[in-house]
């Protein structure tokens, strides 16, 4: 498949800071999934709503790695791969920081046809860290 379905993606995470503290936030959108090499793309904007400016969100799915790409106000790759450690940046209009990713558990159940995953991972960014819960829900239009 090359060319782009449309779809709805829905994201559902959940951090919880070092504190105990916790935030639970969804952004649903419409995009497009589509196959490009070896990799499975969903692409969608994020608006103002999810607190992230106008911003291109990507996931690119290999094989058992997931990577979030995110270009616009916010500018982040983060790769997400079971048992490893990932350093990255997240670069904001107010500066760029170091994100460190340690990734407990990865599921993915995505294809042509849409699916999801899901993952647990720590996130360590400019100091803070925090455990983050997420689940992408992705159905063909």
């Amino acid at each position: 498949m090359s060319e782009k379905r449309p779809v709805h993606v829905k994201v559902w995470s959940r951090q919880r800071q070092k504190n105990g503290d916790k935030q639970t936030f969804t952004n649903e959108a419409e995009g497009h999934l589509y196959q490009k090499g070896d990799a499975l793309y969903v692409v969608y904007r994020e608006g103002e709503e999810a607190g992230l400016g106008s911003t291109l969100t990507s996931w690119r799915i290999e094989g058992k790695h997931a990577t979030l790409i995110r270009q616009g106000e916010t500018v982040m790759k983060q790769v997400l791969v079971k048992g490893e450690e990932q350093r990255g940046s997240y670069k904001t209009p107010y500066g760029t920081f170091e994100l460190v990713t340690r990734t407990s558990a990865l599921a993915i159940a995505l294809n042509e046809q849409g699916g999801h995953l899901e993952a647990v991972y720590n996130v360590r960014l400019a100091g803070e860290k925090s455990r983050m819960e997420l689940r992408v829900d992705v159905t063909v239009l």
